[in-house]
């Protein structure tokens, strides 16, 4: 396994789905298909970039980018995959129909072929309730990068999409080898 942690400016506005729904679909269809996000300005975020192999199934390795948001105070507890007594989450999978997603933040777009249909992410939205209505204390979006693309490309799609980029910690894992017994 191998994980990467930065910290970056927090962008105003990140687009991620199929490029044929945002020209067939408006309004709540859309919604419901895409992440079209804009951050609050009071929020932090961090990018998280892992490598690992499938354990059910061998010789595949999932690379996904994952991009929390969420403020300074509280950002530790989303990172460590915890969320606060209260809150409850909503979750939206990100499809695809074209073999196609882009990726857009603060107007830095790219245009990436999967190689195949189905769920390519997914957005996480952790709220509580206040006054009759939702607050978002966090958003997760987690993008599946497709095997084509390495790890060195990960970290050049970091450093394209978002600024002030600061690499945070670096983890490489081998992994554990059967020994076998004596």
């Amino acid at each position: 396994m191998r994980e990467e942690s930065y910290e970056v400016k927090c962008p105003r506005h990140i687009v991620f789905g199929d490029p044929l729904y945002f020209e067939e679909f408006k309004g709540e269809r859309l919604k419901e298909l895409v992440v079209d996000f804009k951050p609050p300005q009071y929020f932090k975020t961090r990018v998280i970039l892992k490598e690992e192999e499938v354990p059910e199934c061998p010789g595949f390795t999932l690379r996904t980018m994952s991009i929390y948001l969420a403020p300074k105070e509280t950002l530790g507890t989303y990172l460590s995959g915890k969320m606060y007594e209260g809150q409850q989450i909503q979750q939206k999978e990100i499809g695809v129909d074209s073999a196609c997603y882009i990726i857009s933040v603060d107007g830095r777009e790219e245009d990436i072929k999967t190689g195949g249909d189905g769920y390519w992410g997914d957005m996480q939205t952790l709220y509580h309730q206040h006054d009759q209505r939702k607050v978002k204390d966090a958003v997760i979006l987690t993008v599946v990068i497709p095997d084509f693309v390495d790890f060195k490309d990960m970290q050049q799609w970091v450093n394209y999409f978002f600024e002030d980029v600061q690499l945070l910690k670096e983890n490489k894992k081998e992994p554990k080898k059967d020994v076998p017994e004596r």
